[in-house]
């Protein structure tokens, strides 16, 4: 893998890159590699990786199960 340096890269656009990376939880150089992929052609993506990259975060945050009547609990708790 090769190593590149960019030089004159406007501030704001320096900016705009490392927002859109955290937007994409992705690193400075990750943000870079992606759109420069993307602006050569399709990427192809392993769909069973994705799901089961998915499938683990799921289950390491599960959401909690909330009725109606904890949802209201909520929200008048919050009126308060």
């Amino acid at each position: 893998m090769s190593d590149v340096a960019v030089r004159g890269l406007p501030p704001e656009l320096h900016q705009a890159l490392k927002d859109a990376a955290t937007r994409n939880r992705r690193s400075l150089n990750g943000e870079i590699v992606a759109r420069l992929e993307a602006s050569f052609g399709r990427t192809v993506v392993d769909v069973d990786a994705v799901l089961a990259r998915i499938r683990e975060r799921s289950a390491r945050a599960p959401v909690a199960g909330l009725d109606g009547d904890d949802l209201r609990a909520l929200k008048e708790a919050g009126r308060r």
